[in-house]
């Protein structure tokens, strides 16, 4: 049945059947393992999330549908209300804005979906297909036979941080981002590819990770357009900082302002953050991979793809701590394109297999209000 139904495909549309079915299947095993978590939740943190209307400035309005409610967790609270409300104005008292450390392309973008069906839903569905078109962008990126493309988009859909594309943050939409720049990159549309990397820094601040793709390529062929595209790429980044120069007088808020959640850049942060042992081993799994992988990708893979998985893989270890490190390396697009290269044959499947397991206990641990975010 398999082998009449690929025929009947062909080449060119059994893998996007493939990645389909992938993504059916792991964002059924993200959104049920967080249900069961959300089941076997302890009282007190049941009372912490329940949502009562107006509670707080993260908890306007009615509250969610209870299908989507364990999927609405710590960071999805401040992207809601930024989509909901927008930044909120300075305080009287200068005291600081929170909210000045999420960026805005999310927020705007479900904002505008939400006309059609509501503030929950369309935070779904904008990350539902943010993931399905990274997934399916992952297929043109294979980087040594068309079998890697969709080894890539699967390892992508079930990593250890996969189930965080099915909530409302803003990981899908920015690797959704990258991997439309980098299949521009890879044909050559350069100033195209500025496009989508301009939205991937406007999403969130590794986003800046679109323009070092650009960079690197233009280093590595010795071209100025590459270069040209970087710096446009950064557009997204420029008009956040404007916006905030004009509202709260201080173009860096959302840098002071992730500095007071811990993310502070440091030369020597990647160095604390592997020796605090201030994380769960998991944590520490999926960096220790992720820096032997990039290692490997160093000079067997184009540097658009190794220079930019290594600076997405530093980015985060820079400020410390390997807090959030599994969300980070779930949208680390060029990490999954040099998988491939890695694992082989049967050895690839049972690291998927793997993965989603993990997957599965991460998204257990997010709907049981334990802190894996």
């Amino acid at each position: 049945m398999l082998l009449r139904l690929r025929r009947r495909l062909g080449p060119r549309g059994w893998p996007v059947a493939l990645v389909f079915a992938a993504f059916v299947a792991s964002r059924a095993v993200a959104v049920g393992a967080t249900h069961i978590g959300a089941a076997f939740m302890t009282p007190e943190r049941a009372a912490m999330w329940e949502w009562r209307e107006n509670r707080s400035d993260l908890f306007l309005g009615p509250p969610p549908p209870a299908f989507l409610a364990p999927l609405v967790r710590w960071d999805a609270n401040y992207y809601l209300a930024l989509a909901r409300a927008g930044y909120p104005p300075p305080r009287a008292d200068g005291g600081p804005v929170h909210h000045l450390a999420f960026f805005p392309l999310y927020g705007l973008v479900v904002r505008e979906v939400a006309r059609a069906c509501g503030i929950f839903w369309a935070a779904f569905a904008v990350s539902n297909a943010c993931t399905l078109a990274a997934a399916l962008l992952l297929l043109r990126l294979g980087l040594w036979r068309r079998a890697d493309g969709v080894r890539a988009a699967v390892l992508f859909l079930c990593s250890p941080g996969a189930h965080f594309f099915a909530y409302p943050y803003t990981e899908a939409m920015f690797a959704a981002a990258l991997a439309a720049t980098l299949v521009l990159l890879r044909c050559g549309r350069f100033l195209t590819a500025a496009l989508p990397g301009a939205a991937a820094s406007a999403t969130r601040s590794p986003g800046v990770g679109a323009a070092v793709a650009l960079f690197a390529h233009a280093v590595e062929a010795r071209r100025l357009r590459p270069a040209m595209a970087g710096v446009l790429s950064l557009a997204g980044l420029a008009a956040f900082m404007a916006w905030c120069r004009s509202a709260h007088g201080d173009a860096l808020a959302f840098v002071h302002m992730q500095a007071l959640h811990q993310r502070h850049l440091t030369v020597l942060g990647p160095v604390r953050a592997l020796f605090a042992f201030d994380t769960d081993p998991d944590y520490y799994l999926v960096t220790l991979v992720s820096i032997a992988l990039v290692v490997w990708m160093v000079r067997r893979t184009p540097a658009w793809a190794w220079a930019t998985a290594a600076f997405l893989t530093w980015l985060p270890l820079a400020t410390g701590t390997m807090a959030a490190m599994i969300r980070y390396q779930a949208a680390n697009v060029p990490l999954f394109c040099g998988a491939p290269g890695v694992l082989r044959g049967r050895r690839f499947w049972w690291t998927c297999a793997a993965c989603l397991l993990l997957m599965a206990l991460e998204a257990f641990l997010f709907g049981k209000g334990i802190g894996h975010y």
